[in-house]
């Protein structure tokens, strides 16, 4: 006798196929038409760059610049539409009624606005930014070849996120900046179900209020409760004033802040994922 087993309904392969293919048919306009936007920004603030500078107009630092601000800024912007439909009644409850768990709706969401439009952003990056690096190389080369001074003037290279820094470190100094990006943007989809109505300025009001909130009690409270002399350095390390001759340091066991740190850069996205997904299992009810 022939069973059939039921699907689960935290998650089915099959159901989840079915609401990807619903998402893409619902929004692919709107994805379609995001990727020559961007080219077309990326490539009008490039070029204006090397209008601007003759010397040195695509170094690294521009092109980490470039980088972070637009993903941060567009992503953000694209992570707090990506449960838009609470914002319209209808809408709303029509993507309520999709046959679909919490979990599978929480997948989808992430698959689109995170890994997606992650790698989206990328290749945007690189298709406008490695033809714009040849061409600041090529006017170095046909005009400017040394600085006023006599210094020669080195070719600019490529920015790659996931490679070596120049400066020959082990590691890229600005992944930490990749990390904020994914909390921002994991904060931003919580905020776009969290939040009727114009989810991306009130998520940013939100965001800004916490930063503000932080910044006051470490400048007001926790700042002026050291020992007089002493200062954090950079967080979880305390020093006395580097100005002094001999400068002491006190340091927590790397055994308390390696976790301490881990926790940070990771769990904030985390944390946020796993609130929003309560928050869809709140709207499901």
């Amino acid at each position: 006798m022939n069973q059939h087993l039921s699907p689960s309904p935290y998650f089915s392969a099959s159901r989840f196929g079915r609401l990807l293919v619903l998402h893409w048919a619902d929004n692919r306009k709107r994805y379609l038409l995001a990727f020559p936007a961007m080219v077309g920004l990326l490539a009008i603030w490039q070029g204006f760059l090397i209008s601007m500078n003759a010397y040195d107009p695509l170094n690294e630092n521009l092109q980490v610049i470039t980088y972070y601000t637009g993903l941060i800024l567009v992503g953000c912007l694209f992570g707090s539409t990506i449960f838009a439909q609470f914002g319209h009644k209808a809408q709303g409850i029509a993507w309520l009624a999709i046959p679909a768990s919490a979990l599978e709706k929480l997948l989808c969401g992430w698959l689109f606005a995170l890994v997606l439009f992650f790698l989206l952003y990328n290749l945007v990056f690189y298709i406008v930014d490695i033809p714009m690096v040849g061409i600041a190389n090529q006017l170095i080369e046909k005009q400017h070849r040394m600085w006023s001074p006599g210094y020669p003037i080195p070719p600019d290279t490529v920015y790659y996120i996931f490679g070596k820094s120049s400066n020959d470190s082990e590691h890229d100094p600005f992944h930490g900046l990749l990390m904020l990006y994914f909390a921002l943007q994991s904060a931003f989809i919580l905020g776009s179900i969290y939040f009727e109505r114009f989810a991306f300025i009130k998520t940013a009001i939100a965001v800004a209020i916490f930063i503000a909130v932080f910044m006051v009690v470490e400048t007001r409270i926790v700042d002026p409760a050291l020992p007089k002399g002493w200062e954090r350095h950079p967080v979880l390390d305390w020093m006395t004033s580097p100005d002094t001759i001999r400068i002491r340091v006190v340091r927590i066991s790397p055994y308390i802040s390696t976790p301490l740190g881990y926790l940070l850069l990771y769990g904030t996205p985390l944390m946020f994922w796993i609130t929003t997904y309560f928050r869809l299992k709140e709207k499901q009810v």
